[in-house]
């Protein structure tokens, strides 16, 4: 009977522990959590078979997504019903496609060893971020965006290295309830709280202040479809926000993804309005906008942003490169077919921009990241590696709604500027802003859901950092350990590698 009860509780904690595991996540944030939350799934891992440890790491991986995403299906744009029941299944499909990757890990973990869970995750996760429909949301790494010590790896491994971390630190305690000799593994803990804290107050370091900027969250419903009249009153709010902002007299000001709902690169008063506060203000305006084209292939349509110069106009500008697939465009439309099927009037067909633009003021370069652009590590890194020493993040999360996404969406960007020791500004239409610095630290932030000028001042960046210098190179060591461990269990199948 005790024997009974004993396996429905650990049960019923291998169910629980993937939705506890979210509470880790912004905005509730309690990261030690993650610490505890495979150790069910580990539990299982060692004692079922690889078939059996994958539907179990499948059925973890649905629940997780489930907690994680739950508020997609909440998006607040009116849309058609076909639309409405394809974004349902297209849901549906997502959290499969999660399920799918702690399946796989749990079959890895089984079919190699425990000691290579830390290295399996964050291949996969890496795995995860590639092509149009990469989609690197719920990395685990994201979990210690409040935990400064552990976050701040991230400029040695990048995100997947913090990964690793949570993964390893729940092997330990795993090691320490179940081993007999828990002496090994209690030493292992201590070693990596003390390494990482060690790390983190040996990079820390006060940063002199470099420039000043505002920036304006406008708080535009995100339901408005760019009628006459709308387009009227968000151009008069943003003059408002404009000449109030102008006042402080900031460096820069900087205004969300599409805050104009015309292209303001054409003859526009509003166009001239901004030139001309640029030169009379002396400061640089940057803003989200629409761009628009016609070219030999026809008419073409940008998610863009442009940088308005004193004395100059506008002097650059940059097109979105990575584009939400089945929102601005539905991913490999031109390359497989069956893609084109399920295409309505509420898809997206914005076209890719092509360059990695750096803006140049005289006092700083920085690159632009569209919306979720920002959640890819390695699209930062090459706008940093081609000379950007901040990174401007504009969005427009009022799609999200009141719940959870603004919060995932605004933590998973600092991580980047972790990453590439370079301050991140970012502004949001309905909230989340902020100004963060190369630590992860956020020095002035907004609410959501309110109009709101947030004033700051901008960190220098960092001359460099591991992984701004070397890339992924821990994912490619990673590749290489689980490599050489099959390479010896091949050629000395009586090494004691495998159990007995």
């Amino acid at each position: 009977m005790k024997e009974k009860g004993s396996k429905f509780f650990i049960k019923l904690l291998f169910f629980l522990s993937p939705l506890i595991l979210n509470f880790s996540y912004a905005p509730i944030s309690l990261f030690f959590l993650a610490y505890f939350s495979f150790l069910p799934l580990f539990y299982y891992i060692e004692r079922l078979s690889p078939k059996k440890t994958f539907i179990y790491g499948f059925i973890y991986g649905f629940l997780f997504s489930f907690g994680h995403l739950w508020w997609l299906y909440f998006l607040k744009p009116q849309i058609a019903l076909k639309t409405k029941i394809l974004l349902f299944i297209g849901i549906i499909i997502l959290f499969f496609y999660f399920a799918f990757y702690f399946g796989l890990f749990s079959y890895l973990t089984k079919i190699t060893s425990f000691y290579l869970a830390p290295f399996i995750l964050p291949i996969l996760e890496f795995i995860r971020t590639k092509g149009e429909i990469g989609f690197p949301w719920g990395l685990i790494g994201y979990t210690q965006t409040t935990n400064l010590i552990f976050l701040n790896t991230a400029s040695l491994f990048g995100i997947y290295g913090v990964s690793f971390l949570v993964i390893f630190i729940n092997l330990l305690i795993y090691k320490i309830i179940f081993s007999n000799n828990k002496k090994p593994f209690i030493l292992l803990i201590i070693g990596v709280i003390f390494l990482t804290t060690l790390h983190y107050f040996f990079r820390l370091k006060e940063l002199p202040d470099y420039f000043k900027v505002a920036l304006l969250q406008p708080n535009v419903s995100p339901e408005e479809k760019g009628t006459k009249e709308e387009q009227i009153r968000l151009l008069n709010q943003l003059i408002s926000m404009t000449k109030k902002a102008s006042k402080e007299r900031p460096y820069l000001i900087i205004y969300p993804e599409t805050a104009s709902l015309i292209d303001i690169t054409v003859d526009t008063p509003y166009k001239e309005f901004l030139k001309m506060v640029a030169d009379t203000y002396n400061c640089y305006l940057f803003i989200g906008t629409p761009r628009y084209e016609e070219d030999k292939d026809g008419f073409k349509y940008y998610n863009g942003a442009v940088l308005f110069a004193p004395k100059k106009g506008i002097v650059n500008e940059y097109r979105k490169l990575h584009l939400v697939p089945f929102s601005e465009r539905i991913p490999y439309y031109d390359k497989i077919k069956i893609f084109r099927l399920i295409e309505t009037q509420d898809m997206g067909n914005y076209s890719k921009g092509k360059e990695y633009t750096v803006f140049n003021t005289d006092k700083i370069f920085f690159s632009c990241a569209i919306c979720f652009e920002v959640i890819f590590p390695d699209l930062i890194r090459e706008f940093v590696k081609r000379g950007a020493q901040m990174i401007v993040n504009i969005t427009n999360d009022g799609w999200f709604g009141k719940t959870f996404g603004p919060y995932q969406h605004c933590e998973l960007a600092i991580a980047r500027a972790v990453e590439n020791g370079v301050p991140l500004i970012r502004c949001a239409n309905n909230g989340i802003s902020l100004i963060c610095d190369p630590f992860g630290r956020v020095k002035n932030k907004s609410k959501l859901f309110e109009e709101e000028i947030i004033f700051g001042n901008v960190k220098i960046p960092l001359k460099n950092t591991i992984y701004r210098q070397f890339g992924d190179w821990f994912i490619y060591l990673s590749v290489l350990i689980i490599f050489f461990y099959f390479i010896i269990k091949i050629l000395y199948p009586l090494f004691p590698f495998k159990k007995k």
